[in-house]
C-alpha cells in the first residue's frame, strides 16, 4: 500500500484554528512508467479508505489501464469527512498498485506515482450531496495526441464482482490486516444518564 500522506503537523494546527473535520473531495492520481512507450504494460490501481475493515467497503475506486501511451491520470471523488481527532486520519487514503507486462531488473524503479488531494477543512461534519446513479461514465479526449481519460463515479459493487476485477490476494491480505486489530465493543448493561446544561 502507498500512503497518500497529509503532513502530520496540520491536523493539530487546524484544530487550534477551530476546525473539526477534513473533507476529502477529489483525489487525482498520475502514473508514469519508466520505460519506452508502446510496451504492453497494464496497471491496476485501487484507492482505499484504510480505516474500514472489509475491502469491498474500503475500496473507493478502481482502474485498470494501459501505460503504453505515457503518463495516465485518474480522478476520483471520495466525498467524505473525517474528524480531525480520528487517530487514523493521517493514514486514511492509500493506493494499491500492480504493474503487469514489462519485467525489470531488481531494484529498478519501474514507475512513479503522483498524487494530488483536494481537501477542505471545516468546522462541521456535513458532506456534500452529489447526484448519483448506478452507472456514470465520462470519457474525455483533450487532443488527438493524448490518451483518453476515463472518469467513473464509483458505485458499491458486490464482493464477487470486485474479485473479478482485482486480484483475490488484494482483498484477502487487506482484510487479514484488519482482522485481529480490534474486538467489537459489547455490553449487557444498560445505563441512562441525564445532564444539566
Amino acid at each position: 500500500f502507498i500512503s497518500l500522506n497529509i503532513p502530520e503537523t496540520l491536523p493539530r494546527l487546524w484544530q487550534q484554528q477551530g476546525y473539526t473535520h477534513l473533507h476529502f473531495g477529489v483525489v487525482r492520481i498520475g502514473l508514469t512508467l519508466h520505460a519506452r512507450k508502446s510496451l504492453p504494460v497494464i496497471a491496476r490501481i485501487a484507492l482505499i479508505d484504510f480505516r474500514l475493515k472489509f475491502y469491498q467497503q474500503a475500496c473507493i475506486g478502481t482502474v485498470q489501464t494501459t501505460l503504453n501511451a505515457g503518463t495516465i491520470f485518474i480522478t476520483l471523488f471520495p466525498n467524505f469527512n473525517v474528524s480531525l481527532q480520528d487517530p487514523n486520519l493521517l493514514k486514511t487514503l492509500k493506493v494499491q498498485l500492480q504493474l503487469v507486462g514489462a519485467s525489470m531488473q531488481e531494484k529498478s524503479v519501474a514507475a512513479t506515482l503522483h498524487h494530488q488531494i483536494v481537501y477542505r477543512i471545516q468546522d462541521h461534519a456535513l458532506d456534500l450531496v452529489l447526484p448519483s446513479s448506478d452507472e456514470a461514465l465520462y470519457f474525455e479526449v483533450t487532443s488527438a495526441s493524448q490518451a483518453p481519460n476515463s472518469i467513473q463515479i464509483p458505485r458499491q459493487i458486490s464482493r464477487e464482482e470486485l474479485l473479478c476485477r482485482l486480484p483475490e490476494s488484494w482483498v484477502t491480505s487487506y482484510e487479514k490486516l484488519h482482522q485481529a486489530t480490534q474486538s467489537p465493543i459489547q455490553s449487557s448493561e444498560v445505563s441512562f444518564h441525564s445532564r444539566n446544561d
